[in-house]
């Protein structure tokens, strides 16, 4: 038998991510409404569940800190990163936002994925070597995602503002 359907679930739970960045993929290659109130939401809901989880079992040691607030950082910057991979465009005249991610866009969200799956399965083969603990090694992972999706709504918030500035300013005599 093969390993992998020999552990409890068999592929289901390496395939269900698949679809599910595929079915993201799909989503995102169409334009869409950007509603620059509403980009806000997703980061407060994100802060508000992580936040909620490392609060029950917080980071105990310097390290389990440091690895977070480095998780954070990198995040962050891949969050600037994907969120400049965004194209926006506003409309001229009735001044609506839309949102496509660009192709390179797409893949990035692979790479991410893929580069996190790999980590997360190293880290948590390998935590007595990196001296972390799983619950630190999933907190790290965790806030990666949070860096991630908050920093990329901020870009987007940002430079859709900025955009929807400049056509007004265009407009006005």
């Amino acid at each position: 038998m093969h390993p992998t359907t020999a552990q409890p679930g068999g592929l289901l739970p390496l395939l269900l991510p698949v679809v599910f960045i595929g079915l993201a993929i799909l989503r995102n290659a169409q334009a869409r409404n950007l509603v620059v109130e509403r980009l806000w939401i997703m980061p407060a809901v994100i802060l508000l569940l992580i936040g909620l989880a490392i609060s029950r079992t917080p980071p105990t040691s310097t390290l389990g800190i440091l690895v977070d607030v480095m998780a954070f950082a990198v995040g962050a910057a891949l969050g600037w990163w994907r969120g400049r991979f965004t194209t926006i465009t506003v409309n001229p005249e009735t001044h609506a936002l839309t949102s496509k991610a660009s192709a390179a866009g797409m893949v990035f969200i692979l790479v991410v994925f893929a580069a996190r799956y790999l980590l997360r399965l190293y880290a948590t083969e390998s935590a007595s070597v990196l001296h972390a603990s799983a619950n630190d090694v999933s907190d790290a992972i965790l806030l990666l995602a949070v860096g991630l999706v908050c920093v990329q709504r901020l870009e987007m918030w940002l430079r859709a503002r900025r955009l929807l500035a400049d056509v007004r300013g265009a407009v006005r005599p």
